[in-house]
C-alpha cells in the first residue's frame, strides 16, 4: 500500500479508534451523531419488501443476473427516473450496482484511461472519494467551497478544469454541508465543463436526494450538462445501508451513450463487483416507490438548530439531507480536538478533515431523538 493511500485512510480510522473508545467509556449512554446509520431501524414498509422478496416466483430467482443487473430491475429504475429527472432513460442507461461505493468506483475506472488523469473534487466530499482515485491512478484535485456560504467556488473550479480533467465530482445535495445547489449555479458549472478544451464527466453523486427540508425541491446537474453520470444508493434514502443496491445511470443526452453504458457493464465483470444480490434486485419494484419519512428528520433538525445558535455555534444553513454541519469553536482551531473532547464526553460526531476539509464538524440526525438531545447539551456546555 503507497504512502498516500494509508494518509487517506488515516482520518476515519483515526475516528474509527475514538468511536471504539467511546463505546467502551459510554455504553448505552453514548450519543453516536457521527456515522448515519438509522437507530430507529429501518421503516416498516422496507422490511415488508424484503420480506415479499425472499419467495421466489421462478426458479432461477436467485440464481446469477448480467452485468450491470436484470433487466426487469434496470427497467423499473430507467422509467423512474425518467419521471424524476425529466429525461428518457433507457434500461441500458442504468448499471445496477452494490451500493454507491461500487458505482463510483466503475465511474472513476471508466475515466482512467491514460497516465497523468484527473479529477475534480468538490470539497468538502464523501472522505472516500480522493481514496478510489488514488487507488487507480488518478489525481484527486480537491477545490474547496466558498469559505463564507459553502456554496460552489465557481472561479476556483473554472481554473482547476484543465487538459488533465477527466471527471468532476460533487454531491448534490452535498455531503456534509447539507446545501442543495442552486439552478443558477449548475448551470454555470455545466457552462464552463462544456467549453473545456476536453470536456470532461460530471459525475452527480445523489444520494442524498430524498432528504429535502421543505419547500426545496431538487435539480439534477444532469438537466445543465450532457456528459453527465448519476449515483444513488436506496440503502441511504430507505436506510438499509448494510444490504446495497444503487446505480450508476447514464444520462440519456451524453453523446457516447451507449459506449460509455456498456464500458460500465463490463467494468463491472473487471473491478469484481459483479452485481448486487437477487435478492436486493427482486426487492426493487417494491422498493423505488418508497420515500423516507421526514417527519422525525426535519424535527430533530429544527430543535438542533435552535439549539446549536443559541448556544453560539455558527450553524450553515442548509436546505437537504439529515446532515448539520456547524463550525468548530475557535477554542483551538483543532476539529480532531474538539471531536475527542466531545467523545470523551459521550458524543460522536465527525470532523471536517474526514471530509478533506478544516473549521466544521458534521452531525446525523439519523440518531435517536434523545441521543440528539443529549449531544446539544454536551455541545451547549462545550462553549459556556
Amino acid at each position: 500500500m503507497t504512502a498516500r493511500l494509508q494518509a487517506l485512510l488515516a482520518a476515519q480510522e483515526r475516528v474509527d479508534a475514538l468511536r471504539d473508545e467511546a463505546m467502551r467509556r459510554s455504553g448505552a449512554a453514548l450519543a453516536d451523531l457521527a456515522y448515519a446509520n438509522s437507530y430507529d431501524g429501518a421503516p416498516a414498509e422496507v422490511l415488508d419488501v424484503l420480506r415479499q422478496a425472499l419467495d421466489p416466483e421462478r426458479p432461477l430467482d436467485f440464481q446469477y443476473t448480467p452485468y450491470g443487473g436484470g433487466t426487469i430491475p434496470r427497467r423499473l429504475v430507467a422509467e423512474s427516473l425518467s419521471a424524476s429527472h425529466g429525461e428518457r432513460f433507457h434500461f441500458r442507461d442504468v448499471i445496477l450496482t452494490p451500493g454507491a461505493m461500487a458505482a463510483l468506483n466503475v465511474l472513476f475506472r471508466s475515466v482512467a484511461d491514460e497516465p497523468g488523469g484527473e479529477v475534480v473534487v468538490v470539497t468538502p466530499c464523501w472522505l472516500d472519494y480522493p481514496l478510489y482515485l488514488e487507488n487507480l491512478g488518478l489525481r484527486a484535485r480537491l477545490v474547496p467551497v466558498q469559505a463564507h456560504d459553502l456554496r460552489l467556488d465557481l472561479d476556483a473550479l473554472d481554473a482547476a478544469v484543465g487538459p488533465a480533467t477527466r471527471a468532476v465530482i460533487l454531491s448534490q445535495p452535498a455531503n456534509p454541508t447539507g446545501i442543495l445547489y442552486g439552478e443558477a449555479e449548475l448551470r454555470a458549472l455545466g457552462d464552463l465543463l462544456a467549453r473545456a478544451p476536453r470536456p470532461p464527466l460530471l459525475i452527480s453523486d445523489e444520494c442524498h436526494r430524498d432528504f429535502l427540508i421543505p419547500p426545496h425541491a431538487f435539480r439534477s446537474p444532469l438537466a445543465f450538462y450532457d456528459r453527465t453520470c448519476l449515483v444513488y444508493s436506496f440503502g441511504k434514502s430507505l436506510f438499509l445501508q448494510g444490504q446495497r443496491i444503487g446505480y450508476a445511470a447514464v444520462s440519456p443526452r451524453h453523446p457516447e451513450r451507449r459506449e460509455l453504458a456498456r464500458q460500465l457493464e463490463q467494468l463491472m465483470r473487471i473491478t469484481g463487483f459483479c452485481t448486487p444480490t437477487a435478492l436486493m434486485q427482486r426487492a426493487l419494484e417494491g422498493l423505488i416507490p418508497l420515500r423516507p419519512h421526514m417527519g422525525p428528520i426535519v424535527e430533530r433538525r429544527a430543535h438542533a438548530v435552535e439549539a446549536l445558535a443559541a448556544a453560539g455555534y455558527e450553524v450553515v444553513p442548509s436546505q437537504a439531507t439529515f446532515f448539520l454541519y456547524p463550525a468548530t469553536p475557535d477554542r483551538d482551531g483543532d476539529d480532531f480536538a474538539f471531536t475527542e473532547r466531545l467523545a470523551r464526553r459521550g458524543v460522536l460526531v465527525l470532523p471536517a478533515p474526514v471530509f478533506h476539509h478544516r473549521g466544521h464538524f458534521r452531525i446525523a440526525l439519523t440518531a435517536t431523538g434523545d441521543m440528539v438531545r443529549r449531544a446539544l447539551t454536551v455541545l451547549a456546555e462545550e462553549l459556556a
